[in-house]
């Protein structure tokens, strides 16, 4: 396997059997145990991923707890990117390559619908707004956030690009604020065809984050905020993933023929750079919500995501990656953070703000 190859020019229509970039850090009685640990670890989040990706939305909360002989039966082989160990402790970055064949009989066994429809592969451009300046990258790492996502295996593939060297600050603010000459020109510039602009800034606590353009579903123009502290570089990892998410879920649904998530900040839509803040009206549109979910183990979780799909108001549940005591999701509720923590705790579940980012848990 080739590595250290530029983000930029990673490939964008890889198997959907394969998942990458998983990371894992376990610790056991001894060197060999960890290393199991580990290796184990990478292939349930890996099937939870696949599974992700394959199965509709609607059907996902049916699925069985698979068990760790039925995982390793469906996979080919798990390759190495990087690792480190000590005498109790494995860290690592791995690929996990699944058996085609055996996941699509493992489908039929358990008569569990699936679809291999993919998105066409579009570009991703990341830039990171530095008060009136436009960077590839920043401090934060935005650029690396997105060149850790595993983009070449998702069913919305992309491939990203780093910005020209006479990039404007100024066409970009244009094209945030919807001018619509502006982004025709950065889409000539990068290319034609699907372009999404991610556009990272930190500012007044939060980090924001914005996506225009077009992907393979049409024109997005998204925004969120997601109040921050501590390190910039795991806000700009947690933006992107979420991001990708968003990319992700527009594109199942309209496989499905169901309505597109209203793409909007959770709290506000953030205003367009250079603009005066006025209060926003408060609106009762469905908006999206990344949250990390601590559970038990694995019969708590399953209960824990049966029960949040039957909140009302909350939809479009999507899980984005499984560990063996959290999991990361996405859905969309129409209301306010109020509304939504009321909503939650009428269902026995508590939503906290730790370290800018969301954790939800059973009270």
């Amino acid at each position: 396997m080739a590595l250290g190859a530029s983000p930029g020019n990673a490939r964008a229509a890889e198997s959907l059997y394969d998942v990458a970039k998983i990371t894992v850090d376990t610790t056991a009685k001894d060197a060999v145990a960890a290393r199991n640990a580990g290796m184990a670890q990478a292939e349930q989040r890996a099937l939870q991923i696949l599974l992700g990706r394959l199965v509709p939305l609607n059907i996902q909360d049916q699925l069985p707890a698979f068990t760790k002989e039925e995982v390793e039966e469906l996979v080919l082989g798990v390759a190495v990117r990087k690792e480190q160990n000590s005498t109790t402790r494995y860290i690592a970055t791995l690929d996990v390559h699944f058996n085609e064949a055996a996941v699509k009989q493992l489908f039929v066994n358990y008569a569990i619908p699936y679809s291999e429809e993919r998105a066409a592969s579009i570009s991703i451009l990341p830039l990171m707004l530095t008060g009136d300046g436009v960077t590839g990258e920043g401090k934060e790492g935005w650029s690396k956030a997105w060149g850790d996502l595993d983009l070449a295996h998702s069913v919305t593939p992309a491939t990203l690009l780093r910005p020209r060297p006479d990039l404007d600050p100024a066409v970009v603010k244009a094209a945030l604020a919807g001018d619509a000459e502006a982004l025709t020109k950065m889409q000539s510039n990068y290319g034609y065809g699907g372009l999404v602009i991610a556009v990272g800034e930190i500012k007044d606590g939060k980090f924001t984050t914005r996506l225009v353009g077009e992907d393979a579903v049409g024109a997005i123009s998204f925004a969120r905020s997601d109040p921050m502290s501590g390190d910039a570089s795991q806000a700009a990892r947690g933006a992107a993933a979420a991001a990708l998410a968003i990319l992700e879920n527009r594109w199942k649904v309209m496989q499905s023929g169901g309505q597109l998530p209203a793409e909007a900040a959770y709290e506000e839509n953030p205003p367009a750079p250079g603009a005066e803040e006025e209060p926003a009206a408060p609106k009762v549109v469905p908006r999206n919500v990344a949250a990390l979910v601590e559970f038990s183990g694995l019969r708590d979780w399953q209960q824990i995501r049966s029960r949040l799909a039957q909140i009302a108001g909350l939809q479009a549940l999507e899980v984005n990656s499984l560990s063996a005591r959290t999991a990361s999701i996405t859905f969309d509720f129409a209301g306010s953070l109020d509304r939504l923590q009321t909503a939650l705790g009428q269902n026995g579940f508590a939503l906290d703000e730790r370290n800018g980012t969301f954790v939800l848990h059973s009270q």
